[in-house]
């Protein structure tokens, strides 16, 4: 029986780190409680490299040094899984990307469906609305 798996966007990685986010709680708790219970944790290498900048930007190099070391140790310790987005995967993505001219959405929802495609993910762990497009339960769920 497969287990449950859950993708961790930007907003959720984002929302651990910044102790000030009105979220911050309720995203630590969540993420605790799937370090917990056993549930395959998920992202891609496009969604950390995102975070990483963001993080450098808005909380300095060396949390951004910090975040990345513990990403790094949790894939050692197979807590977290790591999709890396191929070249072919890439190229389909950004083709889908050109392609689209109703949704308004940005690149990095074109490499998340490919992720959410590729692991069979189940659930979304993410503060961003716009990814309820994808049609899969979002956690946590926002007041």
């Amino acid at each position: 029986m497969k287990s449950m798996s859950v993708f961790v966007d930007t907003t959720a990685w984002v929302t651990i780190i910044d102790k000030n986010n009105d979220y911050h709680k309720e995203v630590v708790n969540y993420f605790n409680y799937l370090l917990g219970n056993k549930i395959t944790i998920v992202t891609n290498n496009v969604i950390i490299d995102e975070t990483i900048n963001y993080i450098k930007m808005e909380f300095g190099i060396e949390k951004a040094k910090k975040f990345n070391e513990i990403i790094n140790e949790s894939i050692i310790n197979v807590k977290l899984r790591m999709d890396w987005i191929s070249r072919r995967e890439r190229r389909i993505a950004l083709n889908s990307f050109l392609k689209d001219k109703t949704s308004g959405l940005d690149l990095r929802y074109s490499f998340i469906s490919a992720t959410l495609k590729k692991k069979k993910i189940d659930i979304i762990f993410t503060l961003d609305d716009k990814l309820k497009i994808f049609e899969l339960p979002i956690m946590p769920q926002k007041k």
